[in-house]
């Protein structure tokens, strides 16, 4: 019989003592002419399947190029790469059209400027489509609609703008927008320096639904829903009618502005209304169930009256000053405070209504005092309904 030297037979015991099996001595010397097994390969992680793009037939197909005549588009146009509109014409584009942006390989990402002017016309039933050349189209896919120093009549209408980097930026330009609305973007659209009417449409499923900057816009109707941010203004004037605002993590934020909000709702939001340094006036909206507040006012002259602010997580009204004041409104049932005073001013909003159990105030430990007399028997008249 074979003898295990000491040193093997030590190194054994060490196997067994970790739980590990010995190899077997037949193992250990192969066999003259007898078949290899076959090697151990590590499995191999299944390559991502590429994007597969959308199947279409376009009737144009635009690369890097400048439109230097009225065109008119129409069916299926493909964009790769940069096209411009120049400053002395005119790009018609009719009801249905569908425009697909391809981004070739290294390349930048495709974009439509226009420096002449636009007018997208679609209507409800054959609205106008601006998206990518993927079939599951994604943000950021293509650059976006860019109008740069146009200040001509740009008209869109009926028009869907998806899986953009930016849909639609107006830079120092106007534009009227109609029932247009941005989905899958980075940011829905973007106005800097720009004079904006826009009815209906809106965002949503974008970082930023909509972003202003130095632009007086005249909004009515909007939807903001699912965004990150619903609408972003700074140093702007912004005329809100009857928009809805839906499960944004942040509803409306307003910086350096002048606001005049009329009407609408904001609804199960991470927060309602941010007004930081702005001034003007929030009247007949609704401002229910957000996580952490309804309104919140700082540095700001804001007349807040007739508006309906309910059932939020957090607090009702958040002030940090009191240059705001507050009458006429309902204000009762949020789960936090009704109305909370984070400064050391006294804030005024008297005749409001406080629910049936009276106001539930925060006064910042007696530093910021609220004045809240007289309170109202009942909602005030047009709220009663709500």
């Amino acid at each position: 019989m074979m003898r295990y030297s000491h040193f093997y037979m030590s190194g054994l015991l060490l196997l067994v003592a970790l739980g590990l099996r010995a190899p077997a001595l037949a193992a250990t010397a192969p066999v003259s002419g007898a078949a290899s097994p076959p090697a151990q390969v590590a499995p191999v992680a299944p390559v991502a399947e590429a994007r597969k793009e959308a199947w279409f037939n376009p009737a144009l197909s635009y690369a890097d190029r400048i439109i230097a005549e009225d065109t008119v588009w129409r069916g299926e146009v493909l964009v790769e790469g940069a096209v411009t509109v120049a400053p002395h014409a005119t790009l018609t584009v009719e009801p249905g059209t569908v425009v697909r942006f391809r981004r070739k390989e290294s390349a930048q990402a495709p974009l439509l400027v226009v420096q002449g002017r636009i007018a997208a016309t679609g209507t409800r039933e054959t609205p106008i489509l601006f998206t990518s050349s993927f079939a599951v189209p994604a943000a950021g896919d293509w650059q976006g609609v860019m109008l740069l120093g146009s200040e001509k009549k740009n008209v869109l209408e009926n028009c869907l703008i998806e899986a953009a980097q930016t849909g639609l930026e107006a830079l120092y330009s106007s534009v009227t927008l109609k029932n247009v609305r941005a989905e899958r973007a980075g940011t829905g659209m973007r106005f800097q320096d720009a004079l904006v009417v826009m009815e209906s449409g809106g965002a949503t499923d974008c970082d930023t639904g909509l972003s202003f900057s130095e632009t007086e816009a005249t909004l009515r109707n909007l939807n903001l829903s699912a965004n990150r941010l619903g609408l972003s203004a700074k140093r702007s004037s912004i005329y809100l009618q009857d928009a809805a605002f839906s499960v944004n993590r942040v509803g409306l934020s307003g910086e350096g502005c002048r606001v005049k909000i009329q009407g609408g709702a904001f609804l199960d939001n991470g927060s309602g209304v941010t007004l930081f340094e702005c001034e003007g006036t929030v009247t007949g909206a609704r401002l229910d169930r957000n996580r952490e507040y309804g309104m919140s006012l700082t540095a700001s002259r804001i007349r807040v009256t007739a508006n309906q602010i309910t059932g939020n997580t957090g607090s009702g009204l958040l002030v940090f000053d009191g240059a705001s004041v507050a009458w006429d409104n309902a204000i009762h049932d949020n789960a936090g405070y009704d109305l909370y005073n984070a400064g050391k001013e006294e804030f005024r909003a008297p005749g409001n209504w406080w629910g049936a159990s009276g106001p539930k105030i925060f006064d910042n430990r007696g530093f910021g005092k609220v004045l809240h007399a007289p309170l109202l028997p009942k909602p005030p008249a047009p709220l009663q309904a709500q």
